[in-house]
């Protein structure tokens, strides 16, 4: 992504500020300031969303961040007084107010060929809003969404974005015909969802993305009873309305029948999003509860699998025998549901650290025979094959989930830097691993495998600084938890990191 403003550059794929043709020297924390205020420059950001975003939430003082704020008004020559590319509104935080230009979004950035017309058969589900009473409801109404997206995914003639992109147009000021260009798609799904009791309206639009003009429209109004029916009968006229030459229908048998079960497996994905020990232990307790009401409800069982795992490889509290507990979990959805996509690519995912990698490509080739165009599952399978020795096929995976999901999560940058490092692009690995840390400073994996990128370009000083934001973000990580939870089954790449992360601190 480049920002341009004055003479000055931004460009986040090299981490470089540029004024003409010179770079500017900025911390790397300065530098991620600076874009995360660039990329909110249309509003005044708080300190407390700079600190959630740039530190991770971590404590930071005052004069931290005014010493950041003020090292990017000297690289900026700004003095302060003027003003004139960073903004302080006491009491309330900062905005960005230099001139943008030629800017170009993510999405636009790394869609692929969208010089080209869009597919006709090709569309993004933005998020359902949730107009009801209850602000807490938003869990069903974005439940609702991914599960569209699901479905629409498995019909091998439609080209569908996955969750990630569309869900990062969440209360966005652009218009439908914007979206649908960034995303290079023909059309674009957008609604609205109130539930009352057991009562639920869903407003439903689809827009031709090419000149904003609306499909159809539709309102349903049901008892909540209703919902999978409502579902499918959505996906339908969607199909129809796209004239999609389909060889089979989408499957329209749920894994449940239980409007209960549905609503905590709902409020269980939800949980899990949110990634922290404590909300771990909820999201499996929210499962747990909707096995109780359906105890062959495939999803829930898929939905336990992560939790599980997670549990394990970030070695919390309590999860010991997170990974095999996962693995019971996913067989047990496929035994329910043989032709779930969901179940076999989480016991894909499971076999990698149970060091089983030909039964874990195995899983995820099924998983994708099943749901062809589901980027979640490219993107897991991208590292399963970098751990199973077969980095050039990981990368390849990694890009072509980028079809689906092209404003890319950073773990899926992390796998495709993984890939490049494994095949000794050290510098592509570095570009897409930066990338990957931005997004989330506080991802341990991408950290460990930049330190090793960083060692073995000959920077040692840089690789140990990677290791010491590494232990900052858990104090205890050591050689001997990496040696338990990284599969590697090729020897030399096993041996290249082991070399690497050692040369860089990690004891």
């Amino acid at each position: 992504m480049n920002f341009k403003f004055g003479d000055y550059s931004v460009d986040t794929d090299r981490l470089e500020l540029m004024q003409g043709d010179e770079v500017v020297a900025l911390q790397p924390q300065a530098f991620a300031l600076l874009v995360f205020l660039i990329e909110n420059a249309g509003r005044v950001v708080s300190k407390d969303e700079i600190i959630e975003t740039v530190w991770q939430g971590r404590i930071v003082s005052d004069g931290t961040l005014n010493a950041r704020i003020n090292a990017l008004r000297r690289a900026l020559n700004d003095d302060g007084v003027s003003q004139s590319a960073i903004k302080t509104f006491p009491r309330q935080g900062f905005r960005f107010v230099a001139t943008l230009n030629d800017t170009k979004d993510a999405a636009a950035r790394v869609a692929q060929s969208l010089d080209t017309p869009a597919p006709h058969a090709s569309i993004a589900v933005l998020p359902f809003v949730n107009i009801g009473a209850d602000q807490e409801q938003q869990y069903f109404a974005d439940g609702l969404t991914e599960d569209l997206i699901t479905d629409l995914s498995k019909i091998r003639d439609l080209f569908v974005i996955a969750r990630n992109s569309s869900f990062s147009y969440r209360n966005s000021p652009k218009n439908v015909v914007e979206i649908g260009r960034e995303l290079n798609v023909g059309h674009v799904l957008e609604g609205s969802v109130r539930k009352a009791g057991s009562r639920i309206r869903i407003n439903a639009q689809l827009i031709d993305a090419g000149n904003g003009g609306h499909v159809w429209a539709e309102r349903y109004d049901s008892d909540l009873e209703d919902i999978f029916a409502l579902q499918d009968e959505i996906a339908a006229k969607i199909i129809s309305a796209l004239q999609v030459n389909l060889k089979q229908r989408p499957p329209s048998d749920r894994s449940t029948h239980s409007v209960e079960a549905f609503e905590l497996s709902l409020r269980g994905r939800a949980k899990f999003f949110m990634f922290s020990p404590e909300t771990n232990k909820e999201c499996i307790a929210l499962f747990d509860q909707a096995l109780a009401i359906d105890p062959e409800y495939a999803d829930a069982w898929a939905g336990l699998v992560f939790p599980y795992q997670s549990g394990w490889s970030f070695a919390w509290p309590g999860y010991d025998d997170g990974l095999m507990i996962a693995a019971a979990k996913a067989q047990r959805a496929i035994d329910l549901a043989p032709n779930s996509s969901l179940a076999h690519s989480r016991l894909g995912w499971v076999q990698t650290f149970l060091r089983n990698p030909d039964a874990s490509i195995k899983c995820f080739e099924r998983a994708l025979e099943i749901d062809p165009n589901n980027a979640d599952t490219y993107f897991w399978f991208s590292e399963a094959l970098n751990y199973a020795g077969q980095p050039e096929r990981a990368i390849d995976a990694g890009l072509t989930g980028l079809r689906f999901d092209p404003i890319a999560p950073p773990n899926a940058l992390h796998h495709i830097a993984h890939g490049h490092f494994l095949s000794g692009n050290l510098e592509v690995a570095e570009e897409y691993e930066w990338r990957a840390i931005r997004m989330a400073p506080s991802f341990p994996p991408a950290r460990i495998v930049m330190s090793a990128i960083l060692v073995e370009a000959g920077r040692l000083d840089e690789a140990k600084e990677q290791v010491a934001d590494l232990l900052a973000i858990d104090s205890e990580y050591s050689f001997q938890r990496f040696d338990e939870r990284y599969p590697y089954f090729d020897k030399e790449h096993r041996n290249r990191m082991t070399t690497a992360i050692k040369a860089a601190g990690i004891q």
